[in-house]
């Protein structure tokens, strides 16, 4: 069976242009990527496109939704959350667009049609098609802030909900690993339960570290002291050798 899988990136303004570039391969040659075989570039799909750019588009809607509300937006406020989703391997390629579309629907549901900038699929690079979707990360309330949006919550629901869907409409797929999952096959909390038990464990060694560390000191200082007592002791004997002498 094959296997769900997507992860997100956040974008600030200053990136989108270099994103919009890359997602609809607006240059010439993408010396950076060698995996990109641009002479493939005319089988990529493009299922939303942005009406100016990207950048152009998030830009219009932030100073209307945003900004016009009386919202804040700062230089290191995400204005894109870019969702990448594979095709998994082993599906029949000629599915892919209704595949894509059930993915796209799916999370202007979630999100709000209007928020979904750009919405591209890739099969001109190595690996496995993928679709780049571009999210503007606009509340309910308009704020604009990919922290309230994409939490765990979200990463699981698409998670857990996406492959469903995918099942009911014959794509034979299931629920890939969460990034918490894929450490060692351990769930969030087995997982988080062995990093309890290493940390005590950790803590115990550096208990013990100390004291050793302590009773090594303590030897030290008794061993500096008979030492001193004997360097007082031979100058003494000394002294009354010389006095001896002078007689």
């Amino acid at each position: 069976m094959a296997k769900f899988s997507f992860h997100c990136q956040n974008y600030k303004a200053s990136q989108l242009n270099a994103i919009d570039r890359h997602n609809r391969r607006l240059n010439k040659k993408y010396h950076s990527n060698p995996d990109i075989d641009i002479a493939r570039s005319h089988n990529n799909r493009v299922y939303v496109c942005p009406e100016t750019s990207l950048y152009q588009d998030c830009k219009k809607k932030i100073q209307k939704e945003v900004i016009g509300n009386g919202g804040r937006v700062t230089k290191i406020s995400n204005w894109v959350t870019e969702c990448i989703f594979s095709y998994p391997e082993g599906l029949e390629l000629n599915r892919m667009d209704e595949y894509n579309y059930i993915v796209l629907e799916y999370m202007e549901a979630y999100f709000g049609k209007d928020n979904i900038i750009e919405c591209v699929a890739h099969l001109d690079e190595g690996g496995l098609p993928h679709l780049h979707m571009d999210i503007v990360p606009i509340t309910k309330d308009g704020k604009l802030s990919s922290k309230k949006l994409i939490t765990r919550d979200f990463i699981l629901s698409v998670h857990n909900e996406l492959p469903k869907i995918l099942k009911m409409n014959g794509f034979d797929v299931e629920r890939g690993k969460t990034k918490e999952q894929s450490k060692s096959g351990r769930s969030a909390k087995q997982y988080k339960r062995d990093m309890d038990n290493e940390a005590k464990m950790l803590d115990c060694k550096i208990n013990d570290m100390v004291k050793e560390y302590n009773d090594l000191v303590e030897k030290y200082n008794v061993l500096t002291e008979n030492c001193y007592q004997l360097e007082c002791g031979n100058y003494q004997k000394a002294q009354m050798i010389v006095s001896q002498l002078a007689r």
